[in-house]
């Protein structure tokens, strides 16, 4: 379309309409651009309730997520996680990374 990745556009469409610090709402909003704009391949809200309730129940202290893509599933696992766990997420496209450590942080995780 722009010569723009799409997982940048979905990231600038974030940065538009997201409130920043909330990362319930930046999923919602993640949800949003993928179902009014462009598909991006994520968890999503049905999946999603599935991790939360997983998450819920095990309250692990360390998540390890292969293949981060954009930072939907690192927001997702963020915040279940109990206070003091540890979440490492690994994504092998610099491109996608990029894109993923940008989402993570406007949900408010930085660290």
């Amino acid at each position: 379309l722009t010569g723009v990745p799409r997982e940048q556009r979905a990231f600038q469409y974030l940065l538009a309409h997201a409130i920043p610090g909330d990362p319930r709402h930046v999923l919602q909003t993640f949800d949003q651009w993928c179902y009014r704009c462009e598909h991006l391949s994520s968890v999503g809200p049905l999946k999603g309730r599935i991790v939360e309730r997983l998450l819920y129940e095990r309250a692990p202290l360390r998540v390890l997520e292969l293949g981060a893509y954009c930072g939907y599933g690192t927001v997702l696992l963020a915040q279940g996680l109990p206070p003091g766990a540890r979440l490492y997420a690994v994504e092998g496209d610099p491109r996608h990374a990029a894109v993923a450590e940008k989402v993570i942080r406007l949900a408010g995780f930085d660290e």
